[in-house]
């Protein structure tokens, strides 16, 4: 069976260890395990026998939108799906203009975090952008949920996301963290939009498996992906204890490979190199 792991973070050699050492700070038990590098993420998948990782970026500031994509066009290959990102302060022309740049380079998605953007999900301010990642038939991530590093922060709450997939019913939409971290309680009404998938990253470090499998079965079976958040957990631990859950093997392989290779078109090569 091959893997896809949906949810996973690098950063350019030369920033890594500043990048992973400024987010340990703010992660709790949660410490590294990787050194945040493409060639420690390519190690770490070929120790969990993982063929394909998504690499998600989030741009901070807008200036980072442009020199994201160049990142993105670097790392990508048969191992790395990267995802883009850009501000909700970027001038929608150029993220237009960005959008058919990184649609001709094969890029699939987008990636953003409410909480270290600085925006609520269901802002009407973001709908353009919504629009164009629409348009241009890109998938978006959101981080969801809870996050430690924000305590209290609403900013990317559930009902928020169900909000924006009622409104954009062609935008598809993945939910980080089985629908959102730690509001596994609120779920339900998310889990039953057509166009909103979930990955499961970090989830079972919370839950245990009778809950984890209850959060999971919130969501069509064929629209949930398996995610580890590395460098933030081990991705051979996080695939070992994937594998030993009391799920029939269909459904696992359903979790495991097939359902992103769905999403990114089967684009889910295996090969000895990252480029």
């Amino acid at each position: 069976m091959q893997i896809v792991d949906f949810h996973t973070h690098i950063f350019p050699d030369r920033i890594a260890k500043q990048a992973v050492a400024a987010l340990a700070e703010e992660s709790g038990e949660y410490v590294p395990r990787t050194d945040g590098t493409l060639k420690g993420l390519i190690a770490s998948m070929d120790r969990a026998g993982i063929a394909l990782s998504v690499a998600a970026n989030i741009a901070t500031k807008p200036s980072q939108m442009q020199p994201i994509f160049e990142f993105c066009r670097h790392i990508a290959g048969k191992r790395i799906v990267p995802l883009i990102s850009v501000h909700p302060d970027n001038p929608m022309n150029d993220v237009g203009m960005l959008f058919a740049r990184a649609a001709e380079a094969g890029i699939k998605g987008v990636k953003l975090h409410p909480m270290y953007q600085g925006f609520a999900i269901d802002d009407r301010k973001m709908y353009p952008l919504y629009q164009l990642i629409e348009h241009y038939g890109f998938f978006v991530v959101f981080h969801t949920g809870d996050d430690m590093a924000f305590p209290g922060n609403t900013q990317a709450d559930v009902e928020r996301l169900k909000t924006i997939a009622d409104q954009f019913r062609d935008l598809v939409i993945v939910a980080t963290h089985v629908g959102g971290w730690r509001q596994w309680d609120r779920i339900g009404p998310l889990g039953k939009c057509g166009n909103v998938y979930t990955e499961t990253s970090i989830t079972m470090t919370e839950i245990d498996d009778d809950g984890f499998i209850k959060a999971l079965s919130q969501f069509d079976e064929d629209r949930v992906l398996f995610g580890s958040d590395s460098p933030w957990s081990d991705q051979r631990e996080m695939v070992a204890r994937t594998k030993r859950l009391a799920l029939p093997d269909d459904r696992k392989e359903k979790l495991l490979y097939l359902n992103a290779a769905r999403l990114l078109g089967g684009e889910t090569g295996v090969g000895s190199s990252p480029r």
